[in-house]
């Protein structure tokens, strides 16, 4: 029979809060693997997000959200005078540029970090600004 060693008010690796629990190691270039029953329970592909809570991080199922940007585009375009063939040539061009633009604000952002320095740096000093309010 194996013994584990547990810290002093923690609860057995098989089950914890009645959720499954499974030790993982994390390798030197902070990888790790997912348990294959909770990647297939998941139904996980390519990406997953991952949430700092502070204490914790969690994996989610990356779940590709369909944003539709139609009204939007149509309202300001008739806002600024446009209308009939013009207006339809106008929102089609826009529209096509949409997954471009995304695109580009993706590599902006991960080429500019909002996090400089040390994670518990970054948390500190939001916490602050929160305090603050």
């Amino acid at each position: 029979m194996e013994t584990a060693i547990l810290p002093k008010g923690s609860k057995a690796m098989g089950e914890l809060n009645r959720k499954p629990v499974r030790r993982v190691k994390v390798s030197k270039q902070r990888q790790i693997n997912i348990p294959k029953d909770f990647y297939d329970a998941l139904n996980l592909s390519d990406e997953a997000l991952v949430e700092f809570t502070g204490k914790e991080i969690v994996i989610r199922p990356a779940e590709y959200e369909v944003v539709d940007f139609s009204e939007d585009i149509l309202k300001d375009l008739v806002h600024q005078g446009y209308s009939g063939e013009e207006l339809i040539q106008r929102f089609s061009r826009i529209k096509s540029e949409i997954p471009k633009a995304l695109d580009r604000m993706k590599k902006e952002a991960m080429e500019n970090p909002v996090i400089t320095g040390s994670l518990d740096d970054y948390l500190d000093l939001v916490g602050d600004d929160e305090e603050d309010e």
